[in-house]
C-alpha cells in the first residue's frame, strides 16, 4: 500500500491511493482518487475515524475546514500530534493555499528541515513539502537521504505513481506530480 500525505482541508485536498470505492467529492482516476471542488481532506480508515473526521467508505473524511490533519499512527506520535485512535492528529489546523510539510513515517535519517520524533520526521519551521525516495527524484525535487525534497514552496504535490498518474496530475519518473 502506498502512504500519501496530505494535510486538512484548510489546505487543497490531494490525491489518494483507491482502496474499493472513492471518498465523497473525489472521483475516479486509473489507482487514485482525484479531488472534485466540495472535496475535504481524505485519509485512509483504520479502524474508527479519529476526532473531527467522519466514515466515508474505506476513508475518514476532515470534517470543517479547520479540522486537524491526521494520519495513521506508527508507534508514538511525533511532537505537535496526539493520539486519536489509531491515528496521529495535528495540534492544529495550519492554513494556507499550498500542501505544507507535515510530519513522515522515518526512513534512515530525516530530510533536510525535520528532525527526529520517535518512528516520525516533524517538519520544522523551514521545512519544504517531503516524499520517500523511489529510484529517481521527480521534477522540482532533490534528493535529502532517503527523501525527495521540494526545491520550492511552489513545487508541486508528488507522490509515488502505482500505474498511470490521476488527472491533474503529470508522470515526473516513479512519481506522478500536481500540475
Amino acid at each position: 500500500m502506498l502512504l500519501f500525505v496530505a494535510l486538512a482541508f484548510a489546505h487543497p485536498p490531494v490525491a489518494v491511493e483507491k482502496v474499493g470505492s472513492c471518498p465523497s467529492g473525489y472521483s475516479t482516476s486509473g489507482d487514485a482518487c482525484v479531488p472534485g471542488s466540495s472535496a475535504r481532506y481524505a485519509v485512509a480508515k483504520v479502524g474508527s475515524c479519529p476526532s473531527g473526521y467522519s466514515t466515508s467508505g474505506a476513508y475518514c473524511l476532515a470534517g470543517a475546514d479547520d479540522t486537524p490533519h491526521a494520519m495513521a499512527k506508527t508507534g508514538s506520535c511525533p511532537s505537535g500530534y496526539s493520539t486519536s485512535g489509531a491515528y496521529c492528529l495535528a495540534s492544529r489546523a495550519a492554513s494556507g493555499g499550498r500542501v505544507p510539510p507535515t510530519a513522515l513515517e522515518k526512513v534512515g535519517s530525516c530530510p533536510s528541515g525535520y528532525s527526529t520524533s520517535g518512528a516520525y520526521c516533524n517538519p520544522g519551521s523551514s521545512a519544504r513539502y517531503a516524499v520517500v525516495k523511489v529510484g529517481s527524484c521527480p521534477s522540482g525535487y532533490s534528493t535529502s537521504g532517503a527523501y525527495c525534497l521540494a526545491s520550492s514552496d511552489a513545487s508541486g504535490h508528488a507522490m509515488p505513481r502505482s500505474g498511470s498518474c490521476p488527472s491533474g496530475y503529470s508522470t515526473s519518473g516513479a512519481y506522478c506530480l500536481s500540475r
